[in-house]
């Protein structure tokens, strides 16, 4: 008996929007149920993310609605709800990627069958913490296809995190499709299935094979058990495999999965459409450092429905096509409106939540630091500098020291900046740094990028002019400057601004005019990389080279996959160079990816990919990397050209300083103003309550919020070192797993890389009753993106020529048409498979070319809604085609 697993992989916005891909799901789920209504054995999986069915729920209303969610639940026993809300980038994702869990988790309980195997077939591979996030959440298994670095072909392996944490792990070895449309064709059924049973049992003691039933957006579910075969949830098959397996045949793996020898994880992926990147960083900072902890002090629950709806936003966002920038410019249109909706959310219950937290707040300057790091901040408004020191761990009033600011535009030839921490020159649009031994040299450099929007190919670099350099604004202890550059792809101004703390703020204002480049910011000096990830850091080499891979395994190679080399690595927060004590380090809200790209004139720098414009989503023979990555579609969304503010820093610090400069700029003290008339007030310093009896400096703060069942609240941070710490609360502590679920009384310590939850009584705070009706501001910081609307424009020709080629396509398949009326054997599925082949690039091209000119026109929609129905069957068949002809070969 072999164990088979039915289910569809829905990618849910891709190719078209999800308002189309959802009307695709009632057919699915009426086939489905009659599939379990013929037998009662038959199981399903629905692709592990309960997106699939809220938008299937949303095609009904009221009593209609009722009845399809009262299906669902009569059903269930044969079907695998969650555990995930979407599927989720991972690279990118740190606390959206647990609320994804507790949200997929919570819808999926609605029905009865939540699956706790991480089902991740197609994800662009994943950060160190992924196993212990999972593992923490009940869900001690996963399977999933790419990020695995394999130089023999194994099934089963073991996945640690940093941690220690542990989790089980299936290797789709032969894809998430290599039995798909098993009964399409069943003259050679039973003879594609021996074939596919006997290239992997070779690679196993046990009859549980990865044998997986289904496809992309395939919307016509089969059952095909008979006899000698059955279909299996995943739990069942993870526990029957490693029941029985010999141990030696399973692999283990610790830490990131992000190897694409095998299958390609697409690291352009992570600086395509670099825009939606920064509304994601602002976004998830926002709900997460901000709004959720206010009202964890606040104690306001009233506003608990809309801050869910801005993380099933955030979430929605997340899923891997989507934050990849691997869609149709349509798609990424709908995601921008949805982080507006989360910013208009933020900014509708900040304002409620502030009245609240006003009532606990004294008159004059407060700050709200939970950091476990006294953190200092300087900051510019209206013509004055602020500089002040937020206690850690507290809220507290501040001494706030104040400089009036002169605003110059001044042109200079050359700057230089001396504090206690480095010496800074910039000439030349360049920034050198120097400290000690230590030489740095940071400069902007602009390169040619024949990729598309899933793979960069760095190439030459190309022409940028430093136009000019200016002194924009001094003060005590400060100065701002701006490096202007010109280029035909872009123009842009880094203003640098110089204080006495130990980083550097370089903002980047960008207008992109061209396209087929990559906007690099690039730290030149000595030292070994380290990248900051979701709960973790890692160290890299400059660059991983891929080796061809062993015969064995050659046959198992079906995607696309990089190839040669990879210099372009994911990372979030921070990259930056350890040398002896010291720490050169970019910081960067929403850039997360960098690379060690090298040209002529720059050699082993690691540079923060800044923006990437491409204007394909797919392209053929993209270097470094080999095969089919998805459809050939004009994407002019995706060239960038746009206005948009990118927020950088560059910090030399000792190591164990850095996480406190690093919070000072990627987690900064809220500061509050109280009105008062009263200015001595307003000098007075001291700790208003503390949330911390004591916590090591080293420990990273991640989020306070009400804790689900609304009996406390939850804290979580994040051990970063390799070392136990100390935490001591003021009242008992309840240590608890990422879902909240209660485990032991917290007993002061944090193991190392460990990611803890504890839940608290809910705080008390004297309520200050002699200042009513005073108004309560947030000062610093300010909680925004600042990116224009999309200025490109479709190029005309580029349509035209779309059309004429899908025209030409046309022609040949009707000429197809008449050659296989004539054909017999296994000629004649030769000659379908190239039919399908044809039909689906004039699909492709078709489609294109109507999203494209329904921006400069108006469209039918409906010709666009049967055009991606008729390209999705074509797609299906065609794959299905291919299975059929590598059986009769």
């Amino acid at each position: 008996m072999y164990h088979i697993i039915s289910h569809t992989h829905w990618d849910r916005e891709w190719f078209a929007p999800a308002d189309i891909t959802k009307k695709m799901l009632p057919s699915l789920f009426q086939k489905l149920f009659e599939l379990i209504d013929n037998n009662p054995e038959y199981k399903f999986v629905l692709d592990g993310q309960m997106l699939l069915v809220k938008d299937y729920l949303s095609n009904f209303q009221g009593e209609e609605r009722k009845k399809a969610e009262d299906e669902l639940k009569k059903y269930s026993k044969n079907i695998a709800f969650g555990p995930y809300y979407g599927q989720i980038d991972w690279r990118v994702s740190e606390e959206s990627s647990i609320r994804n869990i507790i949200l997929g988790r919570q819808e999926a309980k609605k029905y009865g069958n939540v699956m706790n195997v991480g089902w991740l077939l197609d994800n662009f591979g994943f950060s160190s913490q992924v196993a212990q996030i999972n593992s923490k959440c009940e869900i001690e298994g996963c399977f999933l296809w790419r990020g695995l670095k394999m130089k023999f072909p194994k099934i089963g392996f073991t996945w640690s995190s940093s941690d220690g944490s542990k989790i089980h792990g299936i290797f789709l070895i032969d894809s998430y499709r290599n039995i798909m449309r098993l009964k399409d064709y069943p003259e050679v059924m039973e003879k594609r299935l021996e074939l596919e049973i006997n290239k992997l049992k070779t690679y196993s003691k046990t009859n549980y094979l990865p044998l997986l039933n289904g496809y992309d957006l395939d919307p016509v579910p089969e059952d095909p058990t008979d006899g000698e075969l059955k279909t299996v949830f995943p739990d069942e098959f993870i526990q029957g495999y490693f029941k029985q397996e010999d141990p030696s045949l399973i692999e283990k793996y610790v830490g990131e999965l992000i190897d694409g020898s095998v299958v390609s994880t697409f690291p352009g992926s992570l600086s395509t459409r670099q825009y939606l990147k920064i509304m994601n960083w602002h976004s998830e900072y926002m709900l997460s450092k901000v709004l959720e902890p206010l009202i964890a002090i606040a104690d306001n629950s009233e506003d608990d429905k809309e801050i869910q709806k801005a993380w099933e936003y955030l979430i929605m966002n997340l899923v891997h096509d989507s934050i990849g920038g691997v869609g149709v410019d349509q798609i990424h249109e709908d995601m921008e409106e949805r982080y507006y909706k989360i910013k208009e959310i933020f900014e509708s219950t900040l304002n409620n939540v502030l009245d609240k937290v006003g009532q606990i707040l004294p008159l004059g300057y407060t700050c709200l630091n939970l950091n476990p790091q006294e953190i200092p901040v300087l900051f510019e408004n209206k013509e004055t500098l602020y500089r002040f020191s937020a206690p850690s761990g507290s809220i507290s009033k501040v001494n706030l020291k104040k400089y009036k600011v002169s605003y110059l535009e001044k042109p200079i030839n050359s700057f230089h900046w001396e504090n206690e921490h480095f010496k800074a020159f910039v000439e030349n649009g360049k920034l050198r740094i120097k400290k000690e031994n230590n030489d740095y040299l940071i400069r902007p450099v602009l390169v040619e990028d024949k990729g598309d929007e899933y793979s960069s190919a760095f190439d030459k670099e190309l022409n940028l002019t430093f136009s000019g350099m200016r002194l924009k604004a001094q003060s005590d202890n400060y100065s701002k400057i701006a490096l202007d550059f010109t280029s035909n792809e872009v123009n842009f101004t880094l203003y640098l601004t110089f204080s006495e703390l130990p980083y550097i703020n370089i903002e980047i204002e960008s207008l992109g005019k061209g396209s087929d480049y990559g906007l690099l910011l690039s730290l030149i000096g000595d030292g070994d990389i380290n990248a900051g990830v979701p709960f973790d850091s890692v160290k890299r080499p400059y660059e991983v080279k891929y080796e061809e891979p062993e015969e064995e395994m050659k046959k198992f190679l079906v995607a696309a996959r990089e190839i040669s080399f990879n210099n372009v690595f994911p990372m979030k927060d921070y990259v930056g160079l350890e040398k002896d004590d010291y720490f050169a380090t970019f910081m960067a809200k929403g850039i997360y990816s960098y690379t060690t790209h090298s040209t002529k004139s720059l050699e082993k720098a690691v540079s923060l990919i800044l923006l990437r414009s491409v204007s394909w989503l797919s392209l053929e023979n993209v270097k470094g990397r080999t095969g089919d990555a998805g459809p050939v579609m004009y994407t002019p969304g995706a060239e960038v050209k746009r206005k948009m503010k990118i927020e950088t820093a560059f910090c030399l610090s000792p190591k164990d300083d850095f996480l406190k400069y690093k919070n000072s700029f990627i987690n900064p003290p809220l500061l509050f103003y109280k009105h008062n008339n009263n200015s001595d007030l307003e000098n007075q310093a001291g700790v208003v309550h503390k949330f911390y009896s004591s916590v090591d400096e080293n420990i990273e703060f991640v989020n306070i919020k009400p804790s689900i069942d609304k009996e406390g609240i939850t804290l979580r941070f994040f051990n970063p070192t390799h070392k136990k710490k100390g935490i001591k609360l003021p009242q008992k502590a309840v240590k608890t797993d990422l879902l909240e679920q209660e485990l032991e009384e917290f007993d002061g310590t944090i193991k190392p890389k460990e990611i803890l939850t504890l839940k608290i009584p809910m705080l008390s705070f004297n309520i200050c009753s002699d200042d009513q009706g005073s108004k309560v501001n947030i000062v610093y910081p300010k909680f925004t993106w600042d990116i224009s609307e999309d200025l490109s424009k479709p190029d005309i020709d580029i349509i035209n020529n779309m059309e004429r080629e899908a025209k030409d396509l046309k022609e040949h398949i009707k000429d197809l048409e008449k050659k296989m009326k004539e054909s017999q054997g296994i000629n004649s599925y030769v000659l379908l498979f190239e039919k399908y082949k044809l039909m689906r690039k004039a699909l492709e091209l078709e489609l294109s070319s109507l999203y494209n000119r329904s921006k400069i026109e108006r469209v039918d929609p409906s010709k666009i809604e049967h055009i991606i129905v008729e390209l999705n069957d074509v797609r299906i068949k065609r794959r299905g085609i291919e299975f059929l002809l590598a059986t009769l070969r």
